[in-house]
């Protein structure tokens, strides 16, 4: 068993509604800038990039992360491929570690964590906040800086 083998539960075992409600909870501040929200993520907006910043969990994986979504009505398409001559400037700022990101979600962070054990949402929580916090100052300043030279 590997140290992020927390046991074979389906996603459809987690229970999203009460995750979901104990972050708005923990995180009111979180609610102005909601873009959307489904079951399984929570978009906040970016909307003077046309960007939002999606904050996830996926119980199946064991893990919580944060990446670029998507979202029409802000104008928040395409983001990866809007982001990607920036990322390696973004990523110098976030210094993530390779266990931390996830291959395929363009700038991205997750930390792997059993979803399940609700002791651990109110950390999990904390950490998309915090996380998502991180990333989006990370972009203002290097989107910022780029639009400033």
């Amino acid at each position: 068993m590997s140290e992020f083998d927390f046991g074979a539960r389906r996603a459809s075992e987690f229970r999203q509604r009460g995750f979901w409600a104990l972050f708005a909870e923990r995180h009111p501040e979180e609610r102005a800038r909601l873009a959307r929200r489904g079951p399984w993520f929570w978009q906040r907006g970016l909307p003077d990039f046309a960007l939002v910043v999606s904050m996830y969990v996926a119980p199946a994986q064991n893990h919580v992360g944060v990446f670029f979504g998507r979202n029409e009505k802000l104008g928040a398409t395409e983001a990866w491929t809007r982001l990607r001559p920036f990322q390696p400037a973004i990523e110098a700022k976030l210094g993530l570690r390779p266990e931390q990101r996830s291959e395929g979600l363009g700038i991205n962070s997750l930390w792997r964590v059993n979803c399940f054990a609700e002791d651990n949402w109110p950390a999990m929580a904390d950490w998309l906040v915090t996380e998502a916090s991180r990333i989006e100052r990370a972009v203002v300043e290097v989107l910022g800086d780029e639009a400033r030279s």
